[in-house]
């Protein structure tokens, strides 16, 4: 069965592009505008019905195609956030301009997720496999992975840092690197499921998962991989410009980490490599392909540590008092006061009589070198576990990076 649909769509694929030949040798270049004209011509007049729909068919499913349409999806989450910021807006017009303006920044304030680890974050983006996205095996082509995959970082970094974003700031993506472990067969519905796998004093380490939710009744349980043990203990001075040891011998602090040997040699990073892959999901879900991507924060050519960037928008480890309320909104973290100071006007509770967001960009730029290293609160808000579970994905990233910079040489 299988193999007679592979052989029709690969025949309808040949007519298709044989047709689209003769139309742009007729109408000098194919577009998106000459559809109306193909339909239109005189060998369209007496076209029976059903090729008119089916053209007609075969340009609605491939919607995804359509000039803009890669650009609307990925700024979707923008357009969906503008749209919650302007029902706000509308919602206390009538309000008067002080409170108006109080009803807005706390608004904005609540889009940052304060006092949340920023390891317990996951972004699911929902999408399908589209006849525009498969290759002749009626599965997702690999080039449609990263194609999708713009839409899922792009959604995760606005819920990671949307006060980083309002001054300015923007990511770059340096690399991405993925593994295939099942296709994805022909209108499928998948999710991408993206997290943060780690960070050093430049990259923020993006772990996206490909997964199709199984079939009611079919969830299989998976045997989770350990995490390895370590005997080192890590520092809290982890971000900027700080020299970490890991117990597998890893050497960070430089925009391009290196990999040595250390007591305990390979074992340990290749635990760690199939606990990333081999992670089972919460629901059961099937994972088809991993993609690592390492992204940078910028604002213009400037760029802003990961650390930095991630506590001023509130992620923090949990209380050192075993018991103690978890931090929020109601109840911020120890540093959450120096972030709004640096806010000033910006923040909503209006301690801070001088500032804007444009002390936070230069702080951002540059002045946090300022601060002396035993003094950054933005280290210590991360420390702890949230410090702990870093080096260990760190410790995966730099055998990665080693292995690609090697392969370069060859």
């Amino acid at each position: 069965m299988m193999a007679g649909t592979r052989f029709l769509y690969v025949c309808l694929l040949t007519i298709m592009a044989a047709g689209l030949s003769i139309v742009s040798q007729k109408f000098g270049g194919f577009r998106g505008v000459d559809l109306a004209r193909v339909l239109a011509s005189r060998p369209f007049e007496y076209a029976p019905k059903v090729v008119k729909y089916f053209v007609l068919l075969l340009f609605l499913v491939n919607v995804r195609s359509w000039p803009l349409a890669w650009h609307f999806y990925v700024w979707r989450p923008v357009f969906q956030l503008r749209g919650r910021y302007y029902l706000h807006t509308l919602r206390h017009s009538l309000s008067p301009a002080r409170i108006r303006q109080q009803k807005k920044l706390e608004w904005l304030e609540n889009l940052s997720p304060v006092g949340r680890n920023p390891f317990d974050l996951t972004v699911t983006y929902h999408t399908w496999a589209g006849p525009d996205d498969c290759d002749f095996n009626l599965h997702l082509s690999n080039s449609s992975y990263p194609k999708h995959l713009d839409g899922a970082r792009f959604k995760l970094a606005l819920q990671l840092s949307p006060t980083f974003f309002r001054t300015g700031g923007w990511m770059g993506l340096g690399a991405t690197h993925f593994t295939f472990l099942r296709e994805i067969p022909m209108f499928s519905r998948y999710e991408m499921r993206a997290s943060i796998l780690s960070w050093d004093s430049k990259w923020i380490f993006v772990a996206t998962r490909f997964v199709t939710k199984p079939k009611k009744g079919k969830v299989k349980a998976k045997k989770a991989v350990a995490p390895p043990t370590s005997s080192g203990s890590p520092s809290a001075d982890g971000a900027p410009n700080a020299s970490l040891h890991t117990a597998t011998g890893v050497v960070s602090g430089t925009a391009t980490p290196q990999v040595v040997n250390g007591t305990n040699g390979n074992p340990n990073l290749a635990s760690l490599a199939a606990q990333i892959v081999d992670r089972p999901e919460p629901d059961g879900a099937t994972v088809h392909c991993l993609a690592i991507s390492e992204v940078v924060g910028k604002i213009g050519r400037i760029t802003v540590p990961p650390g930095l960037i991630l506590a001023v928008d509130g992620f923090s480890r949990a209380p050192d008092v075993p018991g103690a309320q978890a931090w929020s909104h109601a109840n911020p973290p120890p540093h959450w006061e120096t972030v709004r100071k640096l806010r000033g006007h910006a923040s909503p509770d209006g301690s801070a009589k001088k500032g804007s967001l444009t002390v936070l960009r230069d702080f951002y730029t540059g002045r946090w070198r300022e601060v002396p290293e035993g003094e950054r609160w933005w280290e210590d808000a991360l420390g702890g576990e949230v410090e702990e579970r870093r080096l260990r994905g760190l410790g995966c990233m730099q055998a990665l990076r080693k292995g690609v910079e090697e392969a370069r040489t060859i």
